[in-house]
């Protein structure tokens, strides 16, 4: 066997050294002792066609449709999987030979869950219901991987008694190996209320949400000087109405009163609250400044104090914030309650949790003295001398976490069976609060068990050697290799931290069997692991595999990652990243690659991705898709099945300008987000949302990224958004490809093809509006906000490059002081019917009043009078979606010309103007064929050779060369000059594989900020 040069580590043997020099495509390696027989194409190692997945809701997100089936569907080249996360039945199962079978026509198999608690066999009935924390989640999701679970499983005995258990069924799908598996561990306790609740030191006082603790007024407990300090166990549910969020400890009635102090627990955080006497307008609210959040699930110590001057606030042993009142406090005279607001009306501002050790002072005391009672508040104090202390049942029990179940005996089963056979596996299930798990791993098309992996993976830091742990996972499939702790390698003459720093991970993978394997590879990193400081890093993590001579191979990365801490993301919380590969191994073959991980640059120029973001412990759960440019926050967000915001572009931040908070650069900008695809209302004006939408991942990055979303709308509507996003230097530019076809006669109300704000979802508002092409401006207007309602009649783009500018935006009163920006889109190509008629694209402004906040969106609609789609209609475009720096003072990015354009017309449509006459790009091909000129000048080159001329062009122009028949030995040259933007050498391109075709493709970002034309030439 022979394999390419670019893949292969050869260790010695036969194999001669003219052999190596035999050609730059492949040498030879390693049948140790056998002379090579046969040769192997790069494309050998490469994924195939067959080796990608997706997963879906069959009908949509259901929240959206109440009678749509929870049915999430895994389809991968091989085989479907279609489990209902609320009856955990799986009614479709089975082999396919692609992504586009009918799975609908499998089918169903059987899954049975059940667990053994003392002897009384307990079987899973339902899966949890979807909230915001609970039921279905998506955990990770891309081209080779999907992995989803469902919480809060409910398992009853057969008399319909409930196991207080707590347990979640997830689902970790490959392309040819599935694997299931049950989680539990015993339940939590409910808080007991009153004295029979457990404690902190000793017993503590369980409030149930309803109950609260009363203390009668005694003139020595309302000090004119206090501190009062109190634990409190804060449950993710403590807040018990959801109207009001409750006072932890309250004094004298209620917040206008005078004399009132205590502890009131808001969404964002504790505060201090006094009324210092003569009315409300004395009343004073003190937030947290540090941002200190209290801890769920936990204990936290809490303490107020007032030394007649200054107000403090104090959490877990450290300062939360003060504010200075600078009066003498006048004394109330009404009780102090522990658990609600004192007057007790209302809904109560009742809390639920448990509270302990609870002292009140008649002075202000220390930092120092209040650190003492936090570590130690078992130890006596007598030096502090409280005026009231509230210690509750000294024979209770003392727990740092809340009591869970106790069983004598426990096991739990996961059985699955199918027309090909049944598998089961029995794990036992011992007391305390770890997950323990039983699992089954299989072939789906066989139902055989799979086996441990005979591929030996290693990994060392490049250079240092250092060596990287690497565990294999039976139950995932992948070999997990950890890079925390790596350092980044800083640029030639820099330092870390740095936007050009990278982080490089020399990889030898090896095959001793006589047959093909597959090596999935999983590269994680947790929070303590990513050392670069720059920015937000892990927003714009880029990861590319290269061979061991530095060049690009193709092989995809797939990348999830999470920086969400919310305790009930549960083990999936806080902040990660996952790059997830995999390739093919031929037998006896030993491989040596390279793994490079950039942040904010490839080579020297900001790096574009596209990653799936888990949003386990922020909320929601489903799909949510980011992308950015460099790594300094999201650019563009997308959530496909629209979940939370019920549209499809959510989040969206400028890039290199002045930042939010202390306005630093390369740090997180402010939101102008908002916009979507395709949103369609029924004649009786109801929304029709898009269903069975599936996400192909095509390009992660670093050049150029490009994510496809398809569906369907009704029964009659398909449609599909290609999104895309590219290395550049001066602006964010997202560029979606759209299609639609209609093959059913289907009426409406409303239908916007394209939205820039969107009806649910619009986070700055413009006062001014204007249409334009390639000439310049056709008309502006002064927008008109809110109403939900049409502002303008439809307006019909003309010209050659039709434009639409957003501009002067406006801060909201909630701004966080970053840097906004302007919007607008460029309508690069556009061909549609609609209504049975040739169409040209039609704009209006629509007001909108969302969150008391009014605002105005841009509509790309059809023409006027047609309300009804025939058979045959059809839209075909490509919009650039353009984030526009509103001011030249905010701007701190390298592009001189754009900063040169925002001095001169800042704030304005011209800079919109600029971006559709300016990035217009102009190509005459010499040799090879034009695809097409957004997002990238796509090239498909002939016998591996392309040349052209460009003309026009702003930032760095992508250009992608197709069909090339290897993935290395190719020079751009430009004017007859190699492009080289190398930083570390050979990291400025990106290279794909077409695995239709068995060929690459190869992608470079060509500053072109002028108007003269270049000849760009690709050779070997």
């Amino acid at each position: 066997m022979m394999f390419t040069h670019s893949f292969l580590s050869c260790p010695r043997s036969t194999i001669t050294k003219a052999l190596y020099l035999f050609s730059a495509l492949v040498v030879g390696a390693v049948l140790k002792g056998v002379e090579p027989t046969e040769v192997a194409s790069p494309s050998d190692f490469m994924p195939r066609i067959k080796d990608e997945t997706q997963m879906w809701w069959a009908e949509g997100f259901p929240g959206h449709t109440p009678r749509a089936p929870w049915l999430r569907v895994v389809q991968t080249g091989t085989y479907v999987m279609a489990l209902n996360t609320e009856t955990l039945r799986i009614p479709h199962f089975g082999a396919v030979s692609g992504l586009n079978d009918d799975w609908r026509a499998l089918p169903a198999a059987e899954l049975a869950l059940t667990m053994t608690v003392d002897g009384t066999v307990y079987r899973c009935t339902a899966g949890g219901a979807w909230s915001r924390y609970t039921g279905p989640h998506l955990i990770e999701s891309g081209r080779f991987f999907q992995r989803g679970d469902v919480t809060d499983l409910e398992f009853k005995a057969d008399d319909g008694t409930r196991l207080n258990v707590e347990a979640r069924f997830e689902t970790a799908a490959w392309a040819d190996r599935l694997a299931m598996t049950l989680a539990a561990r015993p339940g939590e306790r409910s808080i007991a209320s009153g004295e029979a609740s457990f404690g902190r030191v000793r017993g503590g006082f369980g409030l149930d949400g309803t109950n609260h603790l009363e203390i009668a007024h005694r003139p020595e407990l309302d000090p004119e000087q206090f501190t009062l300090e109190l634990w409190a166990f804060v449950p993710p549910d403590y807040q018990a109405s959801e109207r009001v969020s409750p006072w932890l400890v309250c004094k004298n009635r209620n917040e206008v009163v005078d004399g009132n102090f205590g502890i009131y627990l808001a969404k964002d955080g504790p505060q201090a609250r006094i009324n210092i006497g003569g009315g409300s307008a004395n009343a004073v609210t003190l937030k947290p400044t540090n941002k200190r959040a209290l801890s769920m699930n936990a204990w936290n110590h809490l303490a107020i104090s007032y030394d007649g001057d200054v107000l403090r606030l104090y959490l877990n042993g450290a300062w939360a914030g003060e504010t200075k009142i600078g009066k003498q406090r006048v004394p109330g005279c009404d009780g102090l309650a522990i658990g609600r607001r004192q007057d007790g009306s209302g809904d109560g501002y009742h809390f639920r949790g448990v509270v302990d050790e609870i002292r009140l002072y008649d002075r202000s005391l220390t930092l120092e003295e209040l650190r003492l009672r936090w570590n130690k508040p078992e130890a006596e104090r007598p030096e502090l001398e409280p005026v009231g202390e509230w210690t509750f049942n000294p024979s209770g029990t003392a727990s740092m976490t809340r009591l869970r179940e106790e069983w004598k005996s426990a096991d739990m089963q996961i059985e699955f069976a199918s027309p090909k056979g049944k598998l089961q596996q029995r794990s036992d299930l011992p007391n305390g609060s770890a997950w323990h798990e039983v699992s089954l791993a299989f072939d789906p098309r066989s139902l055989l068990a799979d086996k441990e992996s005979p591929v030996v993976v290693a990994a060392s830091e490049f250079g240092a050697g250092k060596e990287r742990p690497v565990d294999f996972d039976a139950t995932l499939g992948w070999h997990r290799v950890n890079l925390d702790g790596i350092e980044p390698i800083a640029p030639p003459g820099g330092k870390n931290p740095s936007n050009d720093a990278i982080e490089r991970v020399t990889l030898k993978l090896s095959n001793s069997t006589e047959s093909a394997q597959i090596a999935r590879l999983m590269f994680e990193k947790s929070a303590r692991g990513i050392h670069q400081r720059i920015g937000t890093p892990i927003t714009g993590v880029s990861a590319v595999i290269r061979d061991k001579d530095g060049n690009p191979t193709g092989i995809p990365v797939q990348l999830s990652k999470n920086w969400h801490n919310e305790p009930e993301g549960g083990v999936y919380a806080g902040q990660w990243f996952h790059g997830i590969s995999q390739l093919r191994l031929p037998p006896k073959a030993e491989i040596e690659l390279e793994l490079v991980l950039a942040y904010g640059h490839w080579g020297g120029v900001a790096a574009a991705s596209h990653s799936q973001l888990c949003l386990i412990g922020w909320g929601s759960n489903q799909l949510w898709d980011q992308s950015a440019m460099g790594a300094w926050g999201e650019s563009i967000c997308y959530e496909p099945d629209q979940a939370q915001a019920n549209c499809a572009i959510t989040d969206v931040r400028p890039a290199m300008v002045r930042a939010m908070g202390e306005g630093k650069p390369w740090g997180w900008t402010s939101n102008v987000g908002g916009g979507d695809f395709f949103r369609f209302f029924d004649p009786s004006g109801g929304r029709v949302f898009p269903r069975a939408v599936r996400t192909t991942y095509h390009k992660h990055g670093p050049c150029l990224t490009e994510v496809t979303y398809a569906g369907h709308i009704g029964p009659g509507l398909t449609q599909s958004t290609t999104v895309s996003l590219a290395r550049t230097d001066d602006i964010v530019r997202g560029v979606y490809r759209l299609r639609l076809d209609v093959t059913t006669a289907t009426d409406f109300s409303r239908f916007v093809l394209f939205q820039i704000g969107a009806d649910t979802y619009n986070s700055t508002t413009e006062r001014k509006m204007a249409l334009g092409n390639e000439t310049g401006m056709i008309k502006e207007w002064n927008t008109q906000w809110g109403g939900d309602s049409y502002r303008t009649a439809p307006m019909e783009c003309s010209g050659r490059i039709p434009w639409i500018s957003l501009h002067e935006g406006v801060e909201r009163d909630n701004a966080d002081g970053g840097a906004i920006a302007n919007r607008g889109i460029v309508i690069r190509s556009w061909k549609a019917r609609l209504g049975g008629k040739d169409a040209a694209p039609w704009i209006a402004e629509r007001g909108l009043t969302r969150h008391r906040q009014e605002t105005s969106t841009l509509d790309l609609v059809p023409p006027p009078g047609v309300t009804r789609l025939e058979p045959g209609d059809f839209v075909e475009a490509t919009i650039e979606h353009v984030i526009m720096p509103q001011f030249a003072k905010d701007y701190y990015g390298p592009n001189e010309a754009l900063r040169t354009a925002l001095t001169k017309d800042e704030n304005t449509w011209h800079m919109i103007h600029r971006e559709a006459a300016g990035n217009a790009r102009r190509v005459e091909m010499k040799a090879g064929s034009l695809q097409r000129t957004f997002p990238a000048i796509t090239i498909r080159a002939v016998e591996d050779a392309a040349e052209f001329t460009l003309t026009g062009g702003l930032g760095y122009v992508s250009v992608t060369f197709e069909g090339l028949s290897r993935p290395d030995g190719f020079t751009l040259l430009i004017d007859d000059q190699a492009l080289n933007q190398a930083v570390h050498g050979k990291d400025f391109w990106q290279t794909d594989y077409d695995a239709a075709s068995g060929t690459w493709t190869r992608t470079y970002n060509v500053p072109v900020d002028d108007a003269e034309t270049h000849v760009l030439r690709l050779t070997k």
